[in-house]
């Protein structure tokens, strides 16, 4: 069977969750590869007749099926509180052995209180903020990248050792928080040491050579299914960098992360919505207007576009609660998104195409960028040098008359309005990619598969 690789194919909060779980229900082995408890995964599933939904952070979304191994891949910054505390969460939600079938990859680097202190103190002193979370992700990755980070098989230590490595690693955080006035966030190694190890005494049994578990599963030939955190967009390289995520997120990032080669990828599946949206700052060429201000809904009468998609598709963050900025589908990003060149998708799975429907029965149209103006010329790629030129690319939009509705219970593509599958249709021209999955509602199990796809 191979690796199933899970990508976004935007800005994040694609609905990846959603395709995950789906394909984790006989999966052999499911990984978490990048980034850490910034990206938030939201789970539905069933036990025990109950109905629970859960945002995951940390432990792949695969993890409620009771076959499944999860693993914490290499490539991921991981906050052990966090970690411990969902690990609580999901035991008392019903989900059977989970401390016996998660598994952690060592070389995984860890998130400590300074590089929150560190990710706030640095958004503070920036004239353009990039509107992180504040989770310490990128400065966790920047003392990966500095050879001072502290990883899982640190935290196995005996306690002076630890607490050895930490005050290499924070010294120079130190002195930055002296020269900014703070000097209550100075760092005493010896108490944050002996408060960590005591993580380590809880994930120890987790702890392994990720490479060995990995190889095992390959060789037998069983399913691996790798849930891509964050987006195309955030990737440190291929995306709109600086307002980007602090690692590679696209398939050969995520596979690095995940402790996977090339030969082990089945499929790679681009999640996408059919609208739009985004957290945090950075360019948005299908962006409405919206009634926000300093990451809040401010009251108003009447609601722009762009309340009215943030509204109907429920944007709003997972992990922050923070509101999102929407706005009109495009197939021009999510062509570049599913290029050879960064991501060699097999498939896309489109979500929210019900609620697309519904944001054109309330406004009475849709729209869909199918093309760029940039330059002066009509393009079908997404620029990467308007830092350079200035300019935002100005979408050249197809517009639908009217919406649509698809009860969440619809299982047959052939069986959508014919709008809704020229939406679709649309799309794979453009893309000359195949829309194998479509999101038809909030649920893990609402969801279209074109098995002739």
């Amino acid at each position: 069977m191979g690796a199933t690789i899970i990508i976004g194919g935007a800005w994040g909060d694609e609905g990846k969750g959603k395709v995950a779980s789906r394909e984790a229900a006989d999966a052999k082995l499911v990984i978490r590869a990048t980034g850490g408890a910034n990206a938030g995964h939201t789970i539905v599933f069933h036990n025990k007749g109950e109905k629970h939904k859960l945002a995951l952070h940390l432990v792949p979304g695969g993890i409620v099926y009771p076959q499944a191994t999860a693993l914490i891949g290499q490539g991921v910054v991981l906050d052990p509180k966090v970690l411990v505390e969902e690990i609580e969460e999901l035991e008392k939600v019903g989900i059977p052995y989970v401390r016996t079938r998660l598994r952690i990859s060592g070389r995984a680097h860890v998130v400590f209180p300074y590089h929150k202190e560190l990710d706030e103190l640095k958004e503070r002193l920036k004239d353009d903020p990039i509107g992180t979370t504040k989770r310490g992700i990128g400065p966790t990755y920047e003392d990966k990248k500095a050879r001072t980070g502290i990883r899982v098989y640190d935290l196995l230590l005996p306690v002076d050792k630890l607490a050895k490595k930490i005050e290499v690693a924070t010294r120079p955080h130190n002195q930055l928080f002296k020269a900014n006035g703070m000097e209550d966030r100075i760092v005493d190694p010896k108490v944050l040491a002996a408060q960590y190890s005591e993580y380590g005494k809880i994930i120890k049994n987790m702890v392994i050579n990720a490479d060995i578990l990995t190889e095992e599963v390959c060789k037998n030939g069983d399913k691996i299914v790798v849930e891509g955190a964050q987006a195309f967009r955030l990737d440190i390289d291929y995306g709109d960098y600086p307002d980007v995520t602090s690692s590679n997120c696209v398939t050969a990032g995520t596979l690095i992360g995940a402790h996977l080669s090339h030969k082990c990828v089945d499929k790679v599946i681009v999640i996408a919505k059919a609208h739009c949206s985004r957290v945090g700052n950075g360019v948005f060429p299908t962006e409405q207007p919206a009634h926000i201000e300093n990451n809040k809904v401010t009251e108003y009468d009447e609601p722009f576009v762009g309340d009215v998609i943030r509204e109907t598709c429920g944007e709003y963050g997972a992990t922050t609660g923070r509101p999102r900025r929407c706005g009109w589908g495009d197939a021009v990003l999510l062509k570049s998104a599913c290029s050879q060149a960064v991501t060699g998708a097999d498939y896309i799975c489109l979500n929210h195409l019900d609620s697309i429907g519904k944001i054109g029965e309330t406004l009475g149209y849709i729209k869909l960028c199918i093309a760029y103006m940039y330059q002066g010329r009509k393009i079908c790629y997404y620029p990467d040098n308007m830092e350079l030129t200035g300019e935002v690319p100005e979408p050249v939009y197809t517009e639908f008359e009217g919406g649509w509705e698809i009860p969440s219970s619809l299982r047959d593509f052939n069986l959508l309005p014919a709008k809704a599958k020229k939406y679709v249709k649309i799309i794979e021209d453009i893309t000359g990619v195949p829309v194998k999955y479509i999101g038809v509602g909030p649920g893990n199990d609402d969801i279209i598969v074109r098995e002739d796809v």
